[in-house]
């Protein structure tokens, strides 16, 4: 609760529209959350990152050619 509460007042907006709010608090909860992974080491290097899209593409594939 206290991260929201000094999101939205450390928040710079020109309009203050509910939109605007759950947005940058949507946006800033994501960032904070980036944060916290990659303090952790829950990150993937490019290799990594490469490995996995080439398995889900040839998952992808695997399930289009039996349809």
């Amino acid at each position: 609760m206290d991260f929201m509460k000094n999101t939205l007042n450390d928040m710079r907006v020109r309009e203050n529209t509910l939109y605007d709010f759950v947005y940058n608090l949507f946006f800033y909860a994501s960032l904070k959350e980036s944060e916290d992974d990659i303090k952790n080491g829950r990150v993937y290097t490019l290799e990594e990152l490469e490995e996995e899209m080439e398995g889900i593409y040839e998952s992808y594939n695997n399930r289009k050619s039996k349809a």
